[in-house]
């Protein structure tokens, strides 16, 4: 019988090291706590209570109360994952239709964060999970927040780093550790993912936050750059929608508000959008 693994290990957060990266980007403050409900949560609280610097980051060694999409809880053991929390606010000229972006802007920094730190081949399930190797590492969900200042957006991302599986809440679900990614050290996945944030946000921001516009230079607009990493695109998926139907059909692209663009057995085209979505899967059951 051969030997058990031995766990991975779970050292504190290098915030030293983090905050260097974060200083040279222009980025806003930091803060870190033991444990916290909800760094969203905590993030929110904070740009209620007075102004905070933009790109200004929430992140926790230990969150217990962590919100998914529906409502869903998200709960990790102590320093196995990263949860990181964003604060955006966006200079008066940016397009308001381009705040909705930036939850994939989000999830597309940390795929292009995972395929340079871990070796592993990374990619987005429309409109916001980060997959590898058919199973789900992170989560993205964001909330708008009305300030004095004007609409800002909090963007909150969930990484599984060093989990085993009997740690992981659903089977869909997988870990750095456990797909044999090449470090699971969370000081250098958060200092890439804020990095790989400030290139995506700095490219969008130039264009005034439209997503369909390239970027400086023969950068890629966001809209590409996203739907570039888009695992979805090129199956047959099926699209629970909240009244128990399913829209069956191939993604085709990604569309220019976002919308996952399918086209039925019929040839029709639909345009579905994130809030019209239960959940959507792979035709054949594969979760990516």
């Amino acid at each position: 019988m051969s030997p058990e693994p031995a766990p991975v290990p779970r050292p504190p957060l290098d915030a030293t090291r983090v905050r260097e990266v974060m200083k040279n980007r222009g980025m806003g403050d930091l803060w870190v706590s033991q444990a916290t409900g909800s760094t969203n949560d905590d993030l929110v609280a904070r740009s209620k209570a007075g102004p905070l610097a933009h790109l200004s980051v929430e992140t926790t060694e230990h969150q217990v109360a962590g919100h998914g999409r529906l409502g869903r809880g998200w709960e990790t053991p102590d320093r196995s994952s990263l949860a990181i929390s964003i604060y955006f606010r966006p200079d008066a000229g940016f397009d308001p239709a381009g705040l909705p972006w930036l939850s994939m802007l989000c999830a597309t920094a940390m795929v292009q964060a995972l395929n340079e730190r871990t070796g592993l081949a990374a990619g987005l399930k429309w409109p916001n999970d980060v997959v590898a190797g058919g199973f789900k590492l992170c989560g993205v969900l964001a909330q708008l927040v009305l300030t004095p200042e004007g609409p800002a957006v909090v963007v909150g991302a969930g990484l599984n780093v060093s989990q085993e599986r009997a740690e992981l809440p659903v089977p869909t679900a997988g870990s750095i550790a456990l797909l044999g990614g090449r470090t699971t050290d969370r000081s250098e996945l958060m200092a890439g993912y804020l990095d790989k944030v400030a290139d995506l946000y700095g490219a969008f921001a130039a264009v005034h936050g439209r997503a369909g516009e390239p970027g400086p230079g023969d950068a890629l607009s966001l809209r590409q750059a996203i739907a570039r990493h888009m695992v979805s695109i090129g199956h047959q998926v099926d699209a629970h929608l909240p009244d128990g139907t399913v829209l069956r059909g191939t993604a085709e692209d990604l569309g220019a508000e976002g919308a996952l663009i399918l086209r039925d057995s019929a040839g029709k085209l639909h345009h579905v959008l994130a809030a019209d979505v239960f959940h959507l899967r792979r035709s054949d059951g594969n979760y990516a």
